[in-house]
């Protein structure tokens, strides 16, 4: 069993890739700008959002980005008690990163009440990315999500 483990994870991680590729939301056909800007219209915490994309980037990192942001702005209006969001999306050394910051009471972990953030950190190195999580206890917390561009 031990022999055969590091094989079923590699085949795993390339099911759960096509999985992520395969996850094309319709607010994405717009553009993944667009698509931000629709979720942040539609937050129950008012969001500032900053884009700067020179480019459309590739389906499968458009959507993890897309269900990224949709789930950390669903987590600051249930579990922050912030009055504010500020949004970053931009590219950065090959790499696509969005930042979100509240002003909420900080304290988030992953691993902590809920899956969301694990999910978020699964998604995320399925596609060779990364999440971070600055989170003091009482606030701010930014939580970035990064995933390359090609």
């Amino acid at each position: 069993m031990v022999a055969q483990a590091p094989g079923a994870v590699v085949e795993a991680l390339s099911e759960l890739r096509d999985i992520v590729r395969g996850i094309h939301p319709p607010a994405l056909d717009a553009g993944l700008s667009t698509a931000i800007e629709t979720l942040a219209a539609r937050s129950a915490v008012p969001v500032v959002v900053h884009v700067d994309l020179p480019q459309r980037p590739p389906p499968e990192t458009e959507s993890a980005l897309y269900f990224s942001a949709a789930e950390l702005l669903t987590n600051v209006a249930k579990h922050a008690a912030a009055s504010r969001i500020r949004l970053d999306l931009r590219t950065l050394g090959g790499m696509l990163r969005v930042t979100v910051t509240d002003d909420g009471g900080g304290g988030a972990r992953p691993g902590g009440e809920g899956t969301g953030l694990a999910g978020l950190i699964q998604r995320a190195e399925s596609l060779d990315g990364a999440l971070w999580v600055d989170s003091p206890s009482g606030g701010p917390t930014t939580i970035t999500v990064e995933l390359p561009c090609e």
